[in-house]
C-alpha cells in the first residue's frame, strides 16, 4: 500500500508542476513585454522630440550641437533617477534625493576648506553623508513602518536644513582642479559626467536584471506578505534600496560640486526628486513597485532633458518647463493606471487560454472544500 501511494503521488506531480510553470512564464513574459512596448514608446517620442526641434530650431543645428550637452545637463538628474528607480520597484518613494545631494555639497565643501583643500577626505565625508541620509531614511521606514512618502518628506526638511547649518545659508567656493576637471573635461567628446551615469546606469541594469539581489528587490516591491513567507528579510530589502538612493545622491552631489566649483544646498538640488520622479513613472515604473527597469528611467530622463533643452533653445520662458513636467507626470500617472487595468485583464485572459482550466476549477472549489 505504501508503494502505491508513493506511486500516486509521483504519477500526479508531473502534471501540476508544467501547467504552474507556465502560469510562471506567462507572468514573466506579460511583464517583460510590457517594459519593453514602454522602452520601444519612450525611444519613438525621444526621436519625435529631436525631430521636432530639429525643424522647429530654424537651421541652428539642434542634434548635432545639442545631442550630447542634452545628455551632460541630465547626467546629475540621472544619477539621482536611477537611485530613486530602484527605490521605487520596491514599493517605497524616497523624496528627499535632492535635499540629500545639497547636503553631500555642504559637506564637501565644508571639509575641503577647512582641511586645506584635502579633495580625497572631502569626497569620502560626502560619500558617507550620502550613505548616512540613506540609512536614516531606510531604518525609519523599514523598522519604524512608517509610510515612505512620509518618512522621506520629513527627511527632507531636515537634510535641507542641516545643510543650511552647514554652510551658514553661503554659498561655499571649492578650488580643486580635478574636481574642475570632472566637472568640465571629456574624453572623446563624451563628459566625464556623462562616462559616470553610463558606468553607474549600465552597473545597475545589470544588477537589476542579472543578480539574485536585483530579483529579489522586485519580489518585495511585488508584495512585501508574499516575500516574507518566501523567507526573504524584506526590511534589510527596504534598508539597502534607501542606502544605494543615498549613495546614488551622493555621487551626484559630488559631480554638481564639481560642475558648478561651489556648494549651496539650495542651487540645482531643489526640485530634483520630481523631476525624477517623473523621469521613472515615465520609464513605466509603478506607483506600488514590483515593475519598471532602470533603463527605463534613464530613457525617460532622456525624454525630459531633450524636452527642456529643446524649449531653452527656441526661447520659451523657463517656467513652462516646469508647466511640460508636470504635464508629463500627470500623464504618466494615468498611463500607469490604464496600462496596469489592461495587463491584468490581459493576463488573465492569457493565462485562462493558454493553462489547464482544471487549476482554475480548483481554485474556484478550493473555498467549498473548506
Amino acid at each position: 500500500m505504501p508503494l502505491k501511494e508513493s506511486s500516486a503521488i509521483t504519477a500526479e506531480e508531473p502534471e501540476a508542476t508544467p501547467a504552474a510553470s507556465r502560469v510562471r512564464r506567462l507572468r514573466l513574459l506579460t511583464i517583460a513585454s510590457r517594459d519593453v512596448y514602454v522602452d520601444i514608446a519612450l525611444l519613438v517620442a525621444l526621436g519625435l522630440l529631436l525631430v521636432i526641434f530639429e525643424v522647429a530650431s530654424s537651421g541652428s543645428e539642434f542634434l548635432g550641437t545639442n545631442l550630447v550637452s542634452i545628455v551632460d545637463s541630465g547626467a546629475i538628474l540621472g544619477l539621482v533617477t536611477i537611485g530613486e528607480v530602484v527605490v521605487m520597484i520596491s514599493g517605497s518613494l524616497d523624496i528627499s534625493v535632492g535635499s540629500t545631494a545639497g547636503l553631500v555639497t555642504a559637506v564637501v565643501a565644508q571639509v575641503m576648506v577647512h582641511n586645506g583643500g584635502d579633495l580625497a577626505l572631502g569626497l569620502v565625508a560626502g560619500i558617507l553623508a550620502g550613505l548616512a541620509a540613506g540609512f536614516v531614511n531606510g531604518f525609519v521606514v523599514a523598522y519604524f513602518r512608517i509610510n515612505s512618502v512620509i518618512a522621506t518628506l520629513a527627511t527632507y526638511s531636515a537634510f535641507l536644513g542641516v545643510a543650511l547649518l552647514v554652510t551658514n545659508g553661503a554659498q561655499i567656493g571649492v578650488t580643486s582642479s580635478v574636481l574642475a576637471t570632472l566637472g568640465t573635461g571629456s574624453v572623446a567628446a563624451i563628459p566625464y559626467l556623462v562616462i559616470i551615469l553610463i558606468v553607474v546606469a549600465v552597473l545597475a541594469i545589470a544588477g537589476m536584471r542579472y543578480t539574485l539581489l536585483g530579483h529579489t528587490v522586485y519580489a518585495v516591491g511585488g508584495s512585501q506578505i508574499a516575500s516574507r513567507l518566501a523567507g526573504i528579510r524584506v526590511q534589510r530589502y527596504i534598508l539597502g534600496v534607501f542606502v544605494f538612493s543615498g549613495l546614488c545622491a551622493a555621487i551626484a552631489g559630488v559631480m554638481l560640486v564639481a560642475q558648478t566649483g561651489t556648494a549651496q544646498p539650495t542651487e540645482g538640488t531643489v526640485g530634483l526628486e520630481l523631476t525624477a520622479i517623473t523621469a521613472v513613472l515615465l520609464g513605466g515604473t509603478g506607483l506600488t513597485g514590483g515593475t519598471g527597469t532602470v533603463l527605463g528611467a534613464v530613457l525617460g530622463l532622456l525624454v525630459l532633458s531633450t524636452l527642456d533643452n529643446g524649449l531653452l533653445l527656441l526661447g520659451i520662458p523657463s517656467f513652462w518647463q516646469d508647466v511640460a513636467t508636470g504635464g508629463l507626470l500627470l500623464i504618466a500617472v494615468l498611463l500607469q493606471d490604464v496600462s496596469g487595468h489592461r495587463s491584468r485583464f490581459a493576463a488573465f485572459r492569457g493565462a485562462r487560454r493558454r493553462v489547464d482550466p482544471a487549476i482554475f476549477e480548483e481554485f474556484e472549489d478550493e473555498p467549498a472544500q473548506g
